[in-house]
C-alpha cells in the first residue's frame, strides 16, 4: 500500500487535541473526541492491509498479522511502562496506589476491561490511574484480534473477491450504525458515559468507518476527478469543525455520546477521502519541499503515538517529584520535553525490525540495553512491590464512612420506628461489606430523615465532598454545635436537593456551610442562588472555596463563587483556595486531601468566618 501523504498530518492534529485536552483542559475540554481519529484512521488501514492481502493470496495469516502489531505497540508501551515504575519510585506510595494491576492490565491491552469492571471513571480527577490512557492501545488491539476474522468470514464466504468485498462493505456499514447507537443509547439515553467510552462495542463505529473507506477504495481506486482546492478545502474545514467540537462538547455531556463523537468519525472519514484525492498534488510537492509545513508536520506525526504514550503518566508525576513552590508550567514543559525525547528514542532505537538487527549483530547494542533495563528495572520493580493496593487517603474516607454509619444506625433506633431502623441497619451493612470489597466505592447515600434526625440539635450544618469527609473530626470538634453531611464525589449541583430534603423535615440550622468545589461540575450565579433560595429566608451561607491540586486548581469556579458572594448579604466566603494552593505541606500525595496538619486548618479557617457570623 502506498504512503499517503497527510495521514501523519491527520495523526499529529488529533494528538495536539489530545494533549492540550490533559494539559490545558479548560481550553479544550472536548479534546478526548480526537481518539476517534486515531480509530479511524486505524481502521482505514488495517482493512485496506486485510482487503488487498485477501486479495492477492486468497487469505490471510492471522498471526503474522498479529504478531506484525504487536511488534509495533510493544516497544513504545513496555518503556512507558518502565520509565513510568521508574519515576513512581521517587513519589509518595499513595501516588502510586493499584500499580500493579494497573500496569498489568496496560501491558496486556485489557485496560478498558479492567476499568469497566472497576467502576473507573475516565475523568477521575481526584486519583488518576497513572496508565489509564492505554485503554486506547486495549481497543486497538482488541479491534486488530477481530477486523483479520471478519475479512476472512466474509471474504472467504463469497464466490468472487469483488463480490465479498461488496458484502465486507455492507457489514461494516450496518456494523458501525448499530456501534455508533449503543454509543447514543449507553453515554446519551443513559448516562453510563464510561460504559460507552471504554468498550469496544460502543467504538467499532469509528474503526468501521475507516474499513468503509477502505473498502469503497478497493472497489473504486480512481474516484471522479475534481478540482484540487475543493478536498483541500474540505479538510481544512473538517479540521476546523473537529476543534469547535473539542471546545465545546464536554466528557458529561449527552450530546456528546448522541452526536459529537460519530461526527467526528464522519468528519475524519471525509478528511481521509480528500487526502486519497489529494495524493498525486501531495506527494509531488513532499518530494520537490515545495510545501515545508508538509514535511514538517508528516515527520512530527510519526511521534504521535509515542507522545501519547509519555504524555499522561509524566504529567501526573512530575508535580509530585517537584518541590512544591514549583510553578504548574514547569511541570508541564518537563512533561512536553521528556515525552518528546523518550518518543524519539523509541522511534530511533527500539523499533522492532531496528532492535532485531542490532541486537544479533552489535555488542555495543546489547550492552547498552543491559545497562539502561538494569538502571529502570530495579527501582520499577520496587515501585511495584511497595504501591499500596489503595492508598491511605481511601482508607481513611473508608473508615470515616464506616463509623459514620455506624453511628446513623444507632441514632436511628430514637428517632424512626422499628421496622425503619432494621431496614436502615441492612443498608448500612451493605454499604459496610462494599468498603470491604472494594475501598475506593463511591459513599452511599445517606437517608434524608436519618441525615436530618442526626443533625437536629445542630447549629451549623457543613454539605461537603470527600475533602470535608475527611475533615469531619476535626469540623465536629472545632465548631460548636456542627453536624457534617458529607461523602465523595459529591458535586455542588447536589446541594440544593440535600438542603430541600433538610428544610423539609424542618431541620435547616442558622449556618449552612456549603464546601463543593473540589469535584469538577458547573458553576454560575444561577445554581448558587437556587442554593440559598431553596433554604429560605433567615440562614447565614459560608461557601468554601476549592483546590483540586496544581493540574486542575478550580479556579475559574472559585471566581465565580467569589464574585457571588461579593454581591449578597448574608453570605460569607472562607476561602481555603487562599490557603491551600501553594501550602502542599497540608495534604496527602494527591495534593488534594488533607493530612491531619491541614484538617486542622480548614477546620479553624470555617470555624473563624462562623464566629464572625455570630459576633
Amino acid at each position: 500500500m502506498q504512503l499517503l501523504i497527510g495521514i501523519n498530518t491527520l495523526r499529529f492534529f488529533a494528538i495536539i487535541l489530545i494533549i492540550i485536552y490533559h494539559l490545558f483542559k479548560t481550553i479544550l475540554p472536548g479534546g478526548f473526541i480526537a481518539v476517534e481519529i486515531f480509530f479511524t484512521i486505524s481502521g482505514f488501514l488495517i482493512f485496506s492491509k486485510l482487503v488487498n492481502e485477501f486479495a492477492t493470496n486468497g487469505k490471510i495469516k492471522y498471526w503474522n498479522f498479529v504478531r506484525r502489531r504487536l511488534a509495533r505497540l510493544l516497544p513504545g508501551l513496555i518503556a512507558c511502562i518502565l520509565l513510568t515504575l521508574f519515576l513512581s519510585f521517587l513519589v509518595n506510595p499513595d501516588v502510586v496506589a493499584g500499580m500493579r494491576l494497573n500496569a498489568l492490565s496496560a501491558l496486556t491491552f485489557t485496560t478498558n476491561i479492567k476499568e469497566l469492571i472497576t467502576g473507573g471513571a475516565y475523568e477521575n480527577t481526584i486519583a488518576p490511574n497513572l496508565f489509564e490512557h492505554t485503554w486506547f492501545l486495549a481497543l486497538e488491539m482488541q479491534f486488530y484480534l477481530i477486523a483479520p476474522i471478519i475479512v476472512s468470514l466474509i471474504m472467504g464466504s463469497a464466490k468472487k473477491t469483488r463480490t465479498g468485498a461488496k458484502i465486507l462493505l455492507g457489514v461494516l456499514a450496518a456494523l458501525g450504525v448499530f456501534s455508533a447507537a449503543l454509543m447514543a443509547i449507553y453515554g446519551g439515553v443513559f448516562n453510563m458515559q464510561d460504559r460507552a467510552y471504554f468498550a469496544i462495542d460502543s467504538h467499532l463505529f469509528a474503526f468501521c468507518l475507516g474499513g468503509v473507506l477502505a473498502v469503497f477504495s478497493y472497489l473504486v481506486p480512481r474516484t471522479p476527478r475534481t478540482k484540487k482546492s475543493i478536498p483541500a478545502i474540505d479538510v481544512i474545514a473538517g479540521l476546523v469543525i473537529i476543534t469547535i467540537l473539542a471546545a465545546k462538547l464536554t466528557f458529561s455531556d449527552p450530546l456528546t455520546y448522541i452526536f459529537g463523537l460519530s461526527f467526528v468519525g464522519v468528519l475524519t472519514t471525509m478528511i481521509l477521502f480528500c487526502i486519497i484525492k489529494l495524493q498525486p498534488n501531495a506527494h509531488v510537492r513532499y518530494r520537490s519541499n515545495t510545501n515545508v509545513a508538509i514535511r514538517i508536520t508528516e515527520k512530527l506525526g510519526a511521534y504521535s503515538y509515542g507522545l501519547y504514550l509519555f504524555h499522561w503518566p509524566l504529567y501526573l508525576l512530575f508535580p509530585n517529584i517537584l518541590p512544591y513552590n514549583f510553578e504548574p508550567c514547569i511541570a508541564i514543559a518537563l512533561t512536553i520535553v521528556i515525552s518528546v525525547l523518550a518518543t524519539h528514542f523509541v522511534l530511533k532505537y527500539l523499533d522492532a525490525n531496528r532492535i532485531q538487527a542490532r541486537f544479533l549483530k552489535s555488542s555495543k547494542y546489547r550492552s547498552a540495553v543491559a545497562v539502561i533495563g538494569f538502571i529502570l528495572l530495579i527501582p520499577a520493580a520496587l515501585a511495584l512491590v511497595r504501591a499500596p493496593k489503595v492508598s491511605s487517603i481511601s482508607e481513611q474516607l473508608s473508615s470515616i464512612m464506616e463509623q459514620e454509619g455506624e453511628q446513623l444506625v444507632a441514632a436511628s433506633v430514637d428517632y424512626i420506628g422499628a421496622a425503619d431502623a432494621l431496614a436502615q441497619t441492612r443498608k448500612a451493612l451493605i454499604y459496610q461489606l462494599d468498603i470491604e470489597a472494594n475501598h475506593n466505592a463511591p459513599a452511599a447515600p445517606q437517608d434524608a430523615s436519618r441525615a436530618a434526625s442526626s443533625a437536629s440539635t445542630a447549629q451549623v450544618l457543613v454539605i461537603g465532598d470527600s475533602v470535608t469527609l475527611g475533615a469531619k473530626p476535626a469540623l465536629e470538634s472545632t465548631i460548636s454545635s456542627a453536624y457534617v453531611d458529607a461523602v465523595e464525589s459529591r458535586g455542588i449541583w447536589a446541594a440544593r436537593n440535600i438542603l430541600a430534603n433538610y428544610a423539609a423535615a424542618g431541620r435547616l440550622p442558622d449556618v449552612i456551610v456549603i464546601s463543593l468545589i473540589t469535584n469538577e461540575y458547573p458553576i454560575s450565579d444561577s445554581l448558587l442562588q437556587g442554593i440559598v433560595d431553596v433554604a429560605g429566608p433567615g440562614h447565614y451561607f459560608v461557601f468554601v472555596t476549592g483546590y483540586a491540586g496544581p493540574k486542575q486548581p478550580r479556579e475559574s469556579q472559585n471566581a465565580i463563587l467569589k464574585n457571588y458572594v461579593n454581591h449578597h448579604d448574608r453570605i460569607y466566603l472562607a476561602d481555603w483556595w487562599e490557603i491551600s494552593h501553594n501550602n502542599w505541606s497540608l495534604m496527602y500525595a494527591d495534593h488534594i486531601h488533607l493530612n491531619p496538619e491541614g484538617r486542622a486548618a480548614y477546620a479553624r479557617l470555617i470555624n473563624d468566618v462562623i464566629r464572625s457570623i455570630r459576633r
